[in-house]
C-alpha cells in the first residue's frame, strides 16, 4: 500500500483528495506525488494482470495486454517490473504472505492444537473467498506460468507447513513425523485447487469443517505427547 494517500495543496488551498487505485489518474499536472503515481500504476497492472489471466490465462496475459487493460504504457509496465513472469510471481508472493499472515495471527487466538488449526483454516479458506480472482491466479493460473512460479507455490507451500509443525511444537508433544506437514497441506491444497477450478471460491468456507476434522484426525495423534 502506498506511504502516501493525498497530494497536500498550496497554501490557502483545499486539499486534494486522493485518487482511487483502481482507475486511471489525470494526464498533466495533478499535484499527486511521484510515490503515489507510481503506487497507483503499479496496483492497476496487478489488478490487469489478474483480470486478464482469469479471463483469458496465462499464456495470453502479454505486457502489451495488461498494459492497455491497466491504462499505461509498456514503459511504465517496464519500470515497475521485468516483465510479464516477474510481474505474474511477485503479485503470488505478496498474495500469500499476506494470507500466511491472515493465518498465523488467526491461529495464534487459539489454545490447542484443535482450536488453531480451525482458526487458521477459517482465515485460509475466508481469505481466498473474499478474492476469487486473485485465488484462481495463484492456485489455478499459476500452472500455466512456468517452473519459477511453480517453485514459488512449493515455497508458499512449505511455508503453511511449517506453521502446522509450529502448532506441534507449541503442543509440547513429539515433532510431526516427516512428510506429515507436507501432506496435510497437499492435501488442503488439493482439495482448494478443485473448488476454485470449478469456479466455486465462494463455497470455501463451507469446507471448514470437513476440513478441520480431516486435519485434526492426521494431526492429532502426531501432536500426542505420549508419542514423544
Amino acid at each position: 500500500m502506498p506511504e502516501e494517500t493525498s497530494a497536500v495543496g498550496r497554501p490557502g488551498r483545499k486539499r486534494r483528495p486522493a485518487a482511487p487505485h483502481d482507475v486511471q489518474l489525470p494526464s498533466g499536472r495533478h499535484g499527486l506525488s511521484p510515490r503515489f503515481v507510481a503506487d497507483n500504476q503499479r496496483d492497476r497492472i496487478v489488478e490487469a494482470l489478474v483480470d486478464v489471466v482469469f479471463s483469458l490465462g496465462y499464456p495470453a496475459a502479454s505486457v502489451e495486454r495488461v498494459s492497455a487493460r491497466a491504462g499505461v504504457s509498456r514503459r511504465t509496465f517496464y519500470e515497475q517490473f521485468d516483465g510479464k513472469e516477474d510481474a505474474f510471481v511477485r503479485t503470488c508472493d505478496d498474495a500469500a504472505a499476506r494470507l500466511y499472515a491472515r493465518v498465523d495471527a488467526a491461529r495464534a487466538t487459539g489454545t490447542t492444537a484443535s482450536e488453531q488449526l480451525h482458526a487458521g483454516l477459517a482465515a485460509l479458506l475466508d481469505g481466498l473467498a473474499r478474492k476469487p480472482r486473485v485465488a484462481h491466479m495463484c492456485v489455478v493460473g499459476i500452472l500455466s506460468a512456468g517452473p519459477a512460479a511453480i517453485e514459488r507455490r512449493d515455497a508458499h507451500n512449505a511455508g503453511f507447513a511449517r506453521l502446522l509443525e509450529e502448532i506441534a511444537r507449541g503442543q509440547g508433544g513429539a515433532p510431526l513425523p516427516p512428510l506429515t506437514a507436507e501432506g496435510i497441506v497437499g492435501a488442503v491444497h488439493d482439495v482448494v485447487y478443485k473448488r476454485i477450478a470449478a469456479g466455486e471460491t465462494s463455497t470455501l468456507p463451507a469446507l471448514l469443517d470437513d476440513l478441520h476434522g480431516f486435519c485434526t484426525l492426521l494431526f492429532g495423534q502426531a501432536t500426542d505427547p505420549r508419542r514423544a
